[in-house]
């Protein structure tokens, strides 16, 4: 497989998950936060959310404050924000159009569709059903995600795809859980607003329901945690993904192994082995907080090390930086027709 066409499934799966997790957690904490937090609490959450994804410094040239409106405009429609739902998925399909050719009609047709069902929206139509916006934006994600599955060949392409998906859900959930509500063990929710952060990071990677099949619905930080991190069978924990990642590295790899494939199978392998046999009080004994920046830089170091291994891509650097601004070089250079 050419190496501009695998990477183009990597980023398809890299950039409708991202669109999926963007929609998803916006919608749990708007409207947590419009009905139980006050203005400075919406403030910090936002705030932090725009840290850990990168945006802040693009938000903070268009807006004067971190506000909930100015915020869901920003994340959502917003065409000068990379990251914006409108571009996510305008690039997944500026992707899929350079390799039409190796999707089915009906993969293709599909993300045309949801490409133009955003295309023509505005704050209007945001405001005028914030939910139905998010919920289609998620919705299709998801229906996306089982078209590709039900008439895909599963070869090359859609491994390449199905490793873009996981890298980018283990450095989204691992996100969630860095909040401060959930930093203690020893801590129980005491105030309203740290129960609702507890429920919204559960509800920000669908796993409420999953979750109380193991612990009940008592709303516990460490078995937040252990779940989400941990959980070798729920398909959006940490854990779960780099062992997906790990497992698809070794498959792509096959058997002529260069150097920077080698280096990619024993990061893949070192990450997976972590979480596999990594513990709770491990993680508190380090602190959450620096635990989860360790996993999202290895998670970084294994996308810009599978580039190198596999896309050869000019432009890929050591430093997850560059990565970055490869990912976003990638939306700016989407077209809107």
């Amino acid at each position: 497989m050419l190496s501009r066409t695998a990477e183009s499934f990597f980023w398809i799966g890299r950039y409708i998950e991202r669109a999926e997790y963007t929609a998803r957690f916006v919608n749990v904490h708007y409207h947590l936060l419009t009905e139980i937090a006050t203005g400075e609490d919406q403030a910090d959450v936002w705030t932090r959310y725009l840290e850990d994804t990168g945006e802040l410094s693009v938000y903070q040239k268009l807006y004067d404050e971190v506000r909930t409106k100015s915020v869901m405009e920003f994340v959502t429609l917003n065409r000068e924000n990379p990251d914006s739902l409108t571009n996510l998925v305008a690039a997944a399909r500026n992707n899929a159009r350079g390799i039409q050719d190796q999707l089915s009609s009906e993969v293709w047709h599909f993300m045309n569709d949801f490409y133009f069902s955003l295309k023509g929206k505005t704050e209007w139509d945001l405001w005028a059903d914030t939910h139905a916006l998010l919920n289609h934006v998620r919705n299709t994600c998801y229906t996306l995600d089982g078209v590709m599955g039900g008439t895909m060949v599963r070869d090359e392409g859609w491994n390449f795809y199905r490793l873009g998906k996981n890298i980018e859900r283990g450095g989204r959930t691992a996100r969630l859980l860095d909040i401060p509500v959930l930093s203690d063990p020893t801590t129980e929710p005491k105030r309203i607003s740290e129960y609702h952060q507890c429920l919204a990071a559960l509800k920000s990677a669908s796993a409420f329901e999953a979750y109380r099949k193991f612990y009940s619905a008592q709303l516990v930080p460490k078995k937040i945690v252990r779940f989400l991190l941990f959980h070798n069978r729920f398909p959006r924990s940490v854990r779960f993904t780099t062992t997906q990642a790990s497992e698809l590295v070794e498959l792509l790899a096959g058997h002529a192994r260069r150097a920077e494939t080698r280096q990619t199978i024993r990061l893949a392998g070192a990450l997976a082995a972590d979480l596999e046999f990594g513990s709770l009080e491990e993680v508190y004994s380090t602190g959450l907080s620096k635990f989860l920046g360790q996993v999202l830089e290895q998670l970084d170091e294994l996308s810009n090390l599978v580039a190198q291994a596999f896309f050869r891509t000019p432009g890929y650097s050591e430093t997850s930086l560059t990565l970055e601004t490869q990912s976003k070089s990638q939306v700016s250079q989407v077209q809107y027709h």
